[in-house]
């Protein structure tokens, strides 16, 4: 069997990284979101990045990170989700504790198996073999690995979730698409919308586009010691996240 070729170039023409800083030391966060920004990004769906989100757990001293991925988005509870597949898609976090832009740590997740049988495996945080667009998988030990859909780790270390949640995410497509209309979807009912608009709707008739509609969501949970240069001053710093693909895919 040839050797799959696991150096990955992240796509820079068909995906908008989803970012955010956070400086979680004081509690404040900033959110950054990117829905199917591009065409080719609507006909490459596993490789869209919906939504990144940090912030503090529930439990002092530790921190959420989630990358939101996948469109079109799923209904609720379907049970044919799927991520792609570690020999053609690569997700990952990327953490700048340094406050130079570039990638002190990465998180890792590539998944295995078919729709209902899908395996995740999960590799950091740990230092990058290179930053920027270029990316290789990171070998040796894994951090955790096991079924999608399944809470893996431990409560007091590394925990990770992938399967679909509930899109936390607020728009009134309909509406939007009426007032940027070269934004819409090239296929599907939003593809046509109604009579275009010339403002946002009236005060509370806005409608929540995807309430009830899943995006396919890696969650993990960590002490913020974990991401931080130096784990006795947290200051802020910087997430984002990144889908790529293997090279010659």
């Amino acid at each position: 069997m040839k050797k799959p070729n696991l150096t990955r170039r992240h796509i820079v023409p068909i995906l908008v990284v989803g970012g955010l800083i956070a400086g979680l030391a004081a509690g404040r966060h900033l959110l950054a979101s990117d829905h199917q920004d591009t065409p080719e990004v609507e006909l490459s769906p596993r490789f869209d990045v919906n939504d990144v989100y940090a912030f503090p757990a529930a439990t002092p001293g530790r921190t959420v990170l989630v990358l939101g991925t996948s469109s079109p988005l799923t209904p609720a509870a379907t049970p044919s989700f799927t991520f792609g597949t570690k020999d053609r898609e690569l997700y990952q976090i990327k953490v700048d504790n340094t406050g130079d832009a570039k990638e002190d740590l990465v998180f890792q997740l590539t998944f295995t198996g078919v729709a209902n049988h899908q395996r995740v495996t999960l590799h950091g945080p740990v230092k990058p073999h290179q930053v920027g667009v270029t990316n290789s998988l990171i070998g040796g030990k894994k951090t955790l690995a096991g079924p999608v859909n399944h809470i893996l780790g431990s409560a007091n270390g590394i925990q990770v979730f992938a399967g679909p949640r509930d899109d936390p995410f607020f728009i009134d497509l309909e509406q939007f698409f009426r007032i940027l209309p070269d934004r819409r979807p090239s296929t599907g009912p939003l593809s046509v919308p109604p009579t275009p608009a010339s403002s946002f709707r009236a005060p509370g008739s806005a409608v929540d586009f995807v309430a009830g509609i899943n995006d396919m969501a890696i969650v993990i949970e960590l002490p913020t010691s974990m991401l931080v240069a130096n784990p006795n001053h947290p200051g802020k710093f910087g997430v984002w996240g990144t889908t790529s693909r293997a090279r010659g895919t």
